[in-house]
Formats: C-alpha cells, structure tokens, sequence
C-alpha cells in the first residue's frame, strides 16, 4: 500500500487472531509496529513472526485502565517519536444469553472493554495525531452493530458494536479538520478458536458457509487487507466511513 513506510502504527488486541494478521500485514507494509495486549507470551510470539525487529515492540497493556494506556502511549514516543495509526482491534465478545439474564457486571464489563477501551485509546492519540495534522483511526466493530441475528442474543455486545460505529463518525468530523481520518470495519464470522470446532464438523462447516454469498467464513488476512487500506494514502479521502467485511452477508437479508 502507498505511504505506508516508516509510519507507526499501534494494534491492540495484538496478541489475538485479527490483531496478529493486521500487526504482520502493516509491518509487511513498512510500518513500526506496536503491539498492545494484555498477554506477554502471545505478543511476544506475533512479535517473532516480524522480521525487522527494529520495527517492532510489544507493549503489556489493559485498554480498561487508562494509567496502562497512557503507559504503552509513553513507550511508543520514548520509541518510535508519533504515532500515525491506531488499530483498535481490542474486544471481548460474551456467550449469547438472553438479555433479561444479562447482569450489571456483564454489561458494564462488555462496554468497559469493547467501548470504553476504543474511547481511552483514541482519546490517548489524538492530541499527538492533531499535532502532526494527520493520523488515520481503523476501529473494528461487527455486523452484530448493524444488526440482530436470530437466534444469537448478543443484545449487549450488539450495543458495544454499534456505539463504535458511531464513535467513528463522531471523530471523523470533529477531527477531520486537523487530517485525523477515523474508519470502521464490521466483519462478519471470522476463523478464530472460538469457531474452530465448528469448522471441524463437515456438516456444520457447510451449514455455516452457505449462509455467505460467497460461501466462506472470513479469514483474519481479509481484515488484515481492508485495515491496510484504509491506513495507506489510497484511502486519504476516506473518513467516516463503514464498512461490510461479511462476505456478502448483510447484503442478502
């Protein structure tokens, strides 16, 4: 992608399957990369699959504690000297439940991570983003911020996902007069551990896939690819915007 080289770029939720593939496809790209999560092990491994080790670090970090935040926003510039990018990637998602059991705490750890987590790491980079006029936001949401599926009770998960989505809007246009981009993507059922087990039984496998246009589940590269573009100078008019990774799916129904 154009312009990327030599730009830094934060990732969180590094350690996981999406954080992984985004964190290795913007260094491919040219990007310093740095990689935020909360377990050490798992970031060290992503970090070991980058070859340029001057253009990576790792970064323990708790997006629900702003003093960690503010921490690995410190390590980046004693580092790198900006930050270009941000990648919130970073979530949790719940078992499905039907609202009424949905408890307080349940609710209040899905927005504390998913909504609140992408606010205190926007919020960390703005001010050195307005500084260098420029800066492109990617916040990775759902379809399940679009929309409810049957038979799937993520109502509070749902919430969390849909805010994000306005949140992007929100700082698009607060933001856009200083060259501040913010994006989103809303991917549908990505290949994760999670869906693992599902994909090993054939019957289930087929049931699953048939439900696309395209007769696939998404793979983390498909993410990794559209969050590339929209931090690369190609998408340098983009901003506001929300995009479908899904497959074809929301288009169907």
């Amino acid at each position: 992608m154009s312009g990327m080289k030599g730009k830094v770029a934060l990732v969180t939720g590094a350690g996981g399957g999406v954080g992984r593939s985004i964190s290795k496809r913007l260094a491919s790209d040219g990007c310093k990369v740095v990689l935020i999560g909360r377990n050490r092990d798992r970031l060290a491994k992503v970090a070991s699959e980058i070859p340029d080790k001057n253009n990576v670090i790792t970064v323990v970090a708790d997006i629900t504690k702003e003093a960690e935040v503010l921490l690995a926003i410190e390590q980046t510039i004693s580092t790198f000297d900006k930050v270009d990018i941000l990648v919130n990637n970073a979530g949790m998602i719940n078992d499905p439940a039907p609202f009424h059991e949905t408890s307080d705490d349940q609710w209040n750890e899905l927005m504390d991570t998913n909504l609140l987590g992408t606010f205190r790491m926007t919020k960390a980079v703005l001010p050195l983003m307005m500084k260098n006029n420029s800066g492109s936001i990617v916040n990775i949401s759902s379809v399940l911020g679009i929309r409810s599926i049957p038979k799937v009770p993520l109502s509070v998960y749902g919430v969390t996902k849909a805010g994000i989505i306005m949140f992007t809007k929100s700082i698009a246009v607060e933001y856009g007069q200083y060259g501040v981009r913010s994006n989103c993507l809303c991917p549908s059922t990505i290949r994760s551990s999670i869906i693992e087990p599902y994909l090993q039984d054939e019957n289930a496998k087929k049931i699953l896939e048939s439900t696309f246009p395209l007769r696939r589940i998404g793979e983390p590269e498909d993410i990794a690819g559209a969050t590339a573009y929209l931090c690369s100078d190609d998408a340098r008019w983009i901003t506001g915007s929300v995009i479908m990774i899904d497959g074809g799916l929301s288009a169907k129904q």
